[in-house]
């Protein structure tokens, strides 16, 4: 009698990328009813735009770049970072983003503070696993776009603390005096290390290495040199961009 061998593939994970589309079809009904009912949706320019820069872009983000990082690094499918801790970051990161909205719409400071928070430890999570997972895995000559996420999460770290700031500046009735006459600056610097910062470096960071994949040629060996070379730079133009 024949014993059928049983092949074990790959664990199955959860499918997290559909929460990205379920942010994408919020993002499309927060733009069609503040375009057509004025006054309904609570804080509409700042539900507007933060759907769209962490419900969207930042939650592709955090799966494309780990999903990059993991093939470049080689953690094998069985490694729990690949997977479950993947996962959980992933969770984390929308149940945090789910309470953000909501303590922004009812004006809760503390809330709102705590939500930041929350993303915040949830980006830095992902950062340090990057760093862990780069030095205990044999990387390839790719591997250097570990780096730009590394630094474009540091960066988003630095937007949720200066969220905090701006949330007590926009709704706390003590704000300190020199808080509320910093508010633009702020506000500035909270979209460049988050716009610049975050999405620009990881896109940066990707793009070296996908686009020749795209467009089905070979990477100029000298690119790689260039890449890396390029990141103190663009981490010092998005330090001397933000305002003091």
């Amino acid at each position: 009698m024949t014993i059928p061998t049983v092949r074990l593939g790959r664990p199955r994970r959860l499918r997290t990328d559909r929460l990205t589309t379920s942010w994408m079809l919020v993002a499309l009904g927060t733009a069609a009813v503040s375009l057509t009912v004025r006054g309904v949706l609570p804080q509409p320019l700042w539900t507007s735009v933060h759907v769209v820069t962490l419900g969207v872009l930042t939650s592709s983000v955090l799966q494309w770049s780990w999903y990059f990082a993991r093939a470049l690094l080689h953690l094998p499918a069985t490694d729990t970072r690949s997977g479950r801790d993947a996962t959980l970051r992933m969770l984390a990161f929308h149940a945090s983003l789910v309470g953000l909205v909501a303590a922004m719409w009812t004006g809760q400071v503390v809330g709102t503070i705590a939500g930041a928070a929350a993303i915040g430890a949830v980006i830095a999570w992902h950062g340090l696993a990057l760093v862990g997972a780069a030095r205990t895995r044999l990387a390839n000559r790719f591997a250097f776009v570990a780096r730009y996420y590394i630094a474009a999460a540091a960066f988003l770290v630095v937007g949720c603390i200066l969220a905090g700031f701006l949330t007590v500046a926009m709704f706390a009735a003590g704000a300190p005096a020199w808080l509320l006459a910093a508010r633009d600056e702020l506000t500035l610097a909270h979209a460049l290390v988050n716009v610049g910062g975050w999405l620009g470096l990881s896109i940066t960071g990707t793009i070296v290495t996908l686009g020749p994949t795209v467009l089905r040629t070979r990477i100029d060996p000298a690119a790689l040199d260039l890449a890396i070379g390029a990141l103190p730079a663009l981490i010092a133009g998005i330090v001397v961009g933000a305002p003091p």
